[in-house]
């Protein structure tokens, strides 16, 4: 895993852009060596963290006209590198790197076709004077980019952009309204007009000053008819492939992340079976979080290495810490647990598994079953995760100006699909990229820890969402064909349980006396939230939850979706809020 970044165009000089600042705003991603390379109309920079081909790996990698900075992993390199040679190709390394710039001299704007992982990267052709970016499927890796007059800026990060010192950073306050509903910035766009974000599954290519981009990749709606056995049966060796290549595709040992739920259990049971050394494992213990107990079991049972962060109390500059550091607005509760989590990890290991993702594929989410007013499911799914609705949106806003409805990639949405089948391209295209793997990827990768997600394997996916959907709820039971898996190594009692997630316990937090005071302060009449939100709309959310009780179940929600806006608006340059 790594930092890129690039700029291409038209007779690039280095002297008018802070190249050095932005590589060093990426040294967290990539903190065991940088690199930069020049040409007439492009300037390429990378920082890396070494996991494959330590000592040949370096970037950017040049082959003839062709020269890449790529940030990810590619899980199929020893495969596509056989391929390749069998028709010709000749390989100085054994870096995952070298291959995706063979593949791009083989198949072109095709290559990532081709390509089984995460990633993103940018490929120079310095004969076209073209440049090439690319996102993985799922969105695992970010990619930005922005206009300077004829040029075009990429990186890894939003903070390397504006560190170039040639971007002015303009707010979108419909990305933020997006963000007061579903709490997280959709993945198509940044919080920024002027900084854009590479869809997941798309590629690009920039030339003569403009960029036209192309979706490679749509995932197969073929329903499966299949027994549950042999479901079962194919989706064990799935699970098991994805692991297994997840944990190969290395030269440094990896643990896991383990919270004691279904999924990262699950995971964490393979990977002990599949590896050859013991497991080093890392789990988060704080109060009221429940699933501790059954990480320790799982640790027991597999004679792993065990690690705990033990969190005793919120603490409020951490949580300042990881969501400035961020970017962007987002307001997982999981995002302060996950920032101490890889802080503890990155001492002891440089990439570890997680059981990401497998909510979102075997519905395992309580809106994708409890739907007591019988409305349309898709419809449900949608008004299940509003923060703030429309109206208490328009009274923040004290306009209707900015309220949109652009949190659904409305394009990936076929014409026969089910409401189902919508609930469940929902999660793969809009929450999961944006609010899971953004996470997942800033909070471990602002400790140079890469972290990899078995469920999220594309052939698993392209599985599990074909499968018929009894096999995933089953007379209530959700996640069953996962349970019944796992029941495999662990008891009834382990395995059907009620959920308990890996988000921390928000309204305790926030009702400690001690919190409370930072909250009215953090919140208050000289917060910057009060530039552009409503005052009294924001007075009235902090009565609804310290004064009348929380007599909404939402009330301590919006808080905490309040407070990590005014904490983002916070890192930023002034003049970008002001409105």
């Amino acid at each position: 895993m790594c930092g890129i970044t690039a700029i291409a165009g038209k007779k690039i000089n280095p002297k008018q852009y802070k190249t050095e600042a932005m590589l060093q705003l990426l040294k967290h991603r990539g903190p065991d060596g940088r690199g930069e390379i020049f040409f007439p109309n492009c300037w390429m920079g990378h920082r890396r963290l070494s996991i494959i081909d330590i000592d040949k790996g370096q970037q950017p990698m040049t082959d003839k006209n062709f020269t890449i900075v790529f940030n990810g992993e590619i899980y199929n390199y020893v495969e596509l590198q056989s391929q390749l040679k069998k028709e010709g190709c000749k390989f100085k390394t054994n870096s995952d790197t070298e291959v995706i710039l063979k593949a791009y001299q083989k198949w072109g704007h095709e290559c990532p076709k081709y390509i089984d992982g995460m990633f993103a990267f940018a490929i120079w052709d310095n004969k076209k004077n073209e440049l090439f970016i690319a996102r993985d499927r799922l969105g695992k890796k970010p990619l930005y980019y922005f206009f300077d007059k004829n040029n075009i800026l990429i990186a890894s990060e939003i903070k390397a952009l504006i560190a170039s010192g040639t971007l002015k950073p303009e707010i979108d306050y419909k990305a933020i309204d997006n963000y007061l509903r579903v709490m997280y910035i959709p993945p198509w766009k940044s919080v920024y007009k002027n900084i854009h974000q590479l869809p997941p599954s798309h590629c690009g290519v920039f030339k003569n000053g403009k960029i036209s981009l192309k979706k490679y990749w749509q995932i197969n709606n073929s329903p499966i008819k299949i027994s549950y056995h042999e479901a079962k049966e194919e989706l064990i060796r799935l699970i098991n492939e994805a692991v297994k290549k997840r944990l190969t595709t290395s030269d440094v040992e990896i643990g896991t992340f383990l919270s004691g739920g279904i999924d990262s259990s699950l995971i964490t049971l393979v990977a002990a079976q599949e590896s050859k050394n013991k497991l080093k494992v890392f789990s988060i213990n704080y109060s009221g979080h429940e699933e501790y107990p059954f990480a320790k079991q799982v640790c027991q049972k597999i004679k792993a290495e065990h690690h705990i962060q033990q969190v005793e109390a919120f603490v409020p500059s951490e949580l300042e810490k990881v969501i400035s550091y961020i970017d962007e607005p987002h307001a997982d509760t999981a995002d302060f647990p996950h920032h101490l989590l890889s802080q503890l990890a990155t001492k002891k290991v440089k990439t570890v598994l997680s059981g990401d993702g497998a909510d979102e594929i075997f519905f395992g989410y309580k809106w994708h079953t409890q739907n007591k007013k019988n409305t349309d499911i898709f419809d449900h799914r949608i008004n299940s995760i509003c923060v703030f609705d429309e109206e208490q949106r328009v009274a923040l806003w004290q306009s209707k100006k900015y309220i949109n409805d652009d949190i659904i990639a409305k394009k990936n949405y076929k014409k026969n699909y089910t409401s189902m089948d919508k609930v469940a391209m929902f999660d793969l295209s809009s929450h999961l990229p944006g609010q899971i793997l953004a996470r997942a990827d800033r909070a471990s990768m602002m400790h140079g820890l890469e972290l990899r997600s078995p469920f999220l394997d594309t052939n698993l996916i392209e599985f599990v969402f074909n499968l018929p959907i009894e096999y995933k709820i089953h007379k209530g039971e959700q996640k069953y064909i996962i349970k019944d898996i796992l029941n495999q190594y662990m008891p009834k009692s382990f395995v059907y349980r009620k959920k308990q997630g890996f988000g921390a316990p928000i309204d305790g937090w926030l009702e400690n006396n001690k919190n409370k005071e930072y909250i009215y302060t953090k919140l208050g009449y000289k917060s910057k939230i009060r530039n552009i939100l409503s005052g009294a709309a924001i007075d009235q959310y902090l009565n609804n939850f310290y004064i009348q009780n929380k007599k909404d179940k939402r009330a301590g929600q919006r808080i905490w979706v309040l407070l990590c806006l005014e904490i983002w608006l916070n890192s930023q340059v002034r003049s970008t809020y002001e409105k």
